[in-house]
């Protein structure tokens, strides 16, 4: 059971997933939350898997987010209604940066106050 709210994307191409030592793509988040989120992605990850990984999010028209976490990959499948794969990763670190992208993401939807 999940014990924090995940922000779920309408727009799976929000936020891009890439390599970050040679930028390749690796997929798209579908929706996130302070200690994760799911990966939509042409390839299967295997849970066990531990990544390098490079988050970017447009933010605003001169704005872009981007950051490097390190996540491990805890499920995987295949969404037969969109044939994704699927894989929910969780940060090994806490992430500043990871946390503040998140608290945007929901002030930008109405879901806390910018106070």
């Amino acid at each position: 059971m999940r014990n924090q709210s995940r922000l779920i994307f309408r727009s799976i191409f929000r936020v891009k997933v890439s390599n970050p030592k040679n930028g390749a793509l690796i997929g798209y988040v579908g929706d996130v939350s302070e200690f994760g989120f799911k990966l939509l992605s042409d390839t299967a990850i295997e849970p066990g898997t531990r990544m390098n990984l490079r988050l970017r999010m447009r933010l605003a028209e001169n704005e872009l987010l981007q950051l490097e976490l390190d996540a491990s990959c805890k499920w995987s499948g295949v969404n037969d209604k969109t044939g994704y794969f699927e894989a929910g990763f969780i940060l090994e670190q806490p992430s500043a940066e990871f946390t503040t992208m998140v608290e945007k993401l929901r002030i930008m939807r109405g879901e806390l106050d910018d106070a």
